[in-house]
């Protein structure tokens, strides 16, 4: 009855995975995907910092991302600061600057600068001051109030320009706030399914404020906050809030409050999905934002990207009035000194007010950068796609296919989230996905190969023992002609690897003694006589010495071995294991001094494994009862060998036979089929040199 073997072929005989195999790389690849699906479900942010660095280096690199020249930038810098002193200046000065900046008509004028405090440098502030230390009389309200009143001064300024004053807010509740605020919130209103209507818009809710004072705040008809919101970790911004809550309102930041009071809009439309803010929407423009009202910033390139006019150049009246005509004016600082200054992914010294401006730009244009919502859903479908994809063709086809596959995917979506960020604005973080397909091919391909190793190994363990079976088999031809030789091969095997182990560290043996060639040695020993296959009965079993003529006949069992072994290996290839075995049964017959057989080779030109078997196979004739001669004693066939040193073997050989011929000893005896001799024997040593010479 035929098994079915545990290996399949290829048309060219390579052994593949079985049925079995792929199930299981089909069973673990599918595993290996539902487990990514289940790590990015609960945790979608775990590889964020990597999408960011992608999100930062795609917005680098952004074609024809120009900036907006309608916008410019009033700029407190190092040189105005020099020449008008230190900030703050005293609040005339503040209000000669904006009465000129307003006097150019430009069409919006936001300030990222809070006037929390106090002028300290008004007259009427100094001379109370004055009046309160020196313990003095002196009359502070005889100075007409504009004069008097620094803050005042400003105020009336501020009437005259359509500016936008900026605020901060913070959210740590033991933070101090200033007190009578006047702020200018927005009117919103929500787009969402009746059915999930819930008042909360979800945006952060500030718990304090600091503000400007109250003088200027009630000039103005608009304001917006100032925050800013960087990344954790490596503190860089990426995100503005366009809106926060506070005091049951809503509010603006200075970029967004800027734009609505440009085209005149007094009303928002947010739009939420389910519970989850979407956009923010206003006169036609649908501005995308995450659940907490941020919006991406769409930076333009590193700093420097819109006008920047000196104030001083404004103060000392440089500046034509045409620079600033109906163009945004944002008035802030670039100044080192006063650490207005941001990281971002272009620059990491980028001046707040440029923030501001670049979020106005956005805004104006309506050119905005999206993460969708449903980016999620398509990260968890492309993990799906690929990861069954991935285990099919790892499971059908060699792991360089695999590996090339790996790679077009990889490529397809980088090439498919540059195109979708270029072309429309929408960001997908593909990072989940490629480390989701690296880890799966890596995983698949280890267990792939492992898998078909344990196959191989299998069929190694098969083909050994195949080579085994073989070599018994045709040893055993022998023993069915020869009944005598069954101990013989079992012997002269382990004679053979005994000798070649206890020699092989010596330098003239050790290149071809190898571990593999010595187990070689064990195998194909036994076929040493496989020749005699061809030698007549009468001659092979003759009970007495040989005749010249049949003597003769008898020394072709050496050829006739080597022709029956390399017809085999012709059919198996030079590296046929049966290699060596040839080899043993061709010269195992030769002798050190060159009068053996069938060469006459002489000294190291016979083979090593001749040599070898020489010696082991004369020691096992010498003590074996055959039907021509009673066994000899194990030490007078010792003697028999320590004489033919140099001339019948190789004298490094019998040297090692003599260092280890107990151990010899012991392998006759444990595999015996006679009694060895016991030394009563009482033929002459000229009789067993003549019988030698008739056995070998």
């Amino acid at each position: 009855m035929e098994t079915e073997s545990p290996l399949t072929y290829d048309s060219n005989n390579f052994i593949v995975t079985d049925r079995s195999g792929s199930r299981r790389i089909i069973i673990w690849g599918f595993l290996s995907t539902l487990f990514f699906i289940t790590l990015f479900t609960f945790n979608p942010s775990l590889l964020q910092p990597l999408d960011l660095i992608n999100y930062d280096q795609l917005l680098r690199n952004f074609p024809d991302n120009d900036a907006d020249n309608r916008l410019v930038i009033v700029d407190l810098d190092e040189k105005s600061l020099t020449r008008y002193g230190q900030w703050p200046w005293p609040r005339y000065r503040v209000a000669e600057l904006f009465d000129k900046i307003a006097a150019m008509e430009p069409a919006v004028i936001s300030l990222d600068v809070v006037f929390a405090e106090p002028d300290r440098t008004s007259i009427k502030r100094l001379l109370k001051d004055l009046a309160d230390a020196y313990k003095l009389p002196i009359a502070v309200n005889q100075l007409p109030d504009e004069l008097s009143d620094n803050d005042l001064i400003l105020a009336e300024t501020l009437t005259r320009g359509p500016f936008v004053l900026g605020h901060t807010f913070h959210f740590n509740r033991l933070e101090k706030s200033s007190e009578q605020c006047v702020l200018h919130p927005v009117k919103v209103s929500f787009l969402q399914n009746a059915e999930e209507w819930e008042e909360d818009p979800g945006l952060p809710e500030s718990a304090g404020v600091l503000c400007n004072l109250r003088i200027l705040s009630e000039k103005v008809s608009a304001s917006g906050f100032l925050n800013s919101s960087p990344d954790q970790g490596g503190g860089i911004l990426r995100r503005l809030p366009l809106l926060i809550q506070y005091n049951g309102e809503i509010y603006a930041s200075l970029a967004l409050a800027t734009i609505l009071k440009l085209q005149e809009v007094d009303n928002l439309l947010l739009k939420k999905e389910g519970n989850i803010l979407q956009s923010i929407n206003y006169k036609g423009t649908s501005v995308p934002v995450d659940p907490h009202g941020q919006m991406l910033i769409k930076f333009r390139g590193p700093k420097g990207n819109y006008e920047y006019i000196s104030a001083a150049d404004i103060m000392d009246g440089r500046v034509s009035s045409e620079r600033l005509h109906g163009r945004i004016t944002f008035v802030g600082t670039s100044a080192a000194g006063l650490k207005e200054s941001r990281i971002t992914p272009f620059d990491p010294v980028f001046p707040g007010v440029e923030v501001h401006a670049t979020v106005v730009d956005n805004l104006l244009t309506g050119d905005f950068i999206t993460v969708p919502g449903w980016s999620n859903g398509m990260v968890l479908l492309l993990v799906l796609i690929l990861g069954v994809s991935l285990t099919l063709f790892i499971t059908f086809r060699s792991a360089a296919s695999g590996f090339i596959i790996m790679l077009l995917f990889i490529a397809g979506l980088w090439l498919a989230t540059q195109q979708a960020f270029f072309r429309l604005g929408l960001f997908v973080g593909t990072t989940f996905p490629i480390f989701s397909v690296v880890c799966h091919y890596i995983f698949l391909t280890v267990l792939k190969h492992r898998l078909e190793e344990k196959k191989l190994l299998s069929g190694m363990r098969e083909l050994i023992l195949t080579q085994g079976i073989t070599i018994e088999s045709m040893a055993n031809l022998t023993e069915y002609r020869d009944p005598e030789t069954g101990g013989h091969i079992q012997r002269t095997r382990r004679y053979v690897k005994l000798l070649a182990e206890h020699i092989k560290q010596h330098d003239k043996y050790k290149h071809f003694l190898s571990d593999a060639n010595i187990d070689m040695l064990y195998k194909s020993a036994p076929l040493h006589d496989i020749g005699k296959v061809g030698i007549p009965d009468h001659i092979l079993l003759k009970p007495g010495p040989l005749t010249r003529e049949e003597f003769e006949i008898m020394k072709t069992h050496t050829v006739i071995g080597r022709d029956v072994l390399e017809s085999a290996i012709r059919k198996l290839g030079k590296k046929s294991f049966l290699t060596i075995a040839a080899e043993i049964a061709y010269s195992h017959q030769e002798k050190w001094d060159g009068s053996g057989y069938p060469q006459g080779l002489k000294g190291e030109a016979i083979p090593i494994s001749g040599r070898l078997m020489a010696l082991a196979d004369v020691y096992d004739t010498l003590i074996s009862k055959r039907v021509y001669k009673s066994p000899f004693p194990h030490a007078l066939a010792v003697e028999i060998i320590k004489k033919g040193r140099g001339t019948h073997f190789d004298p490094d050989m019998v040297d090692a036979f003599l260092e280890i011929h107990e151990q010899f000893r012991n392998i006759a005896c444990e595999f015996a089929d006679f009694q060895e001799g016991d030394g009563d024997t009482q033929e002459d040593e000229s009789y067993f040199e003549s019988t030698l010479k008739v056995t070998i």
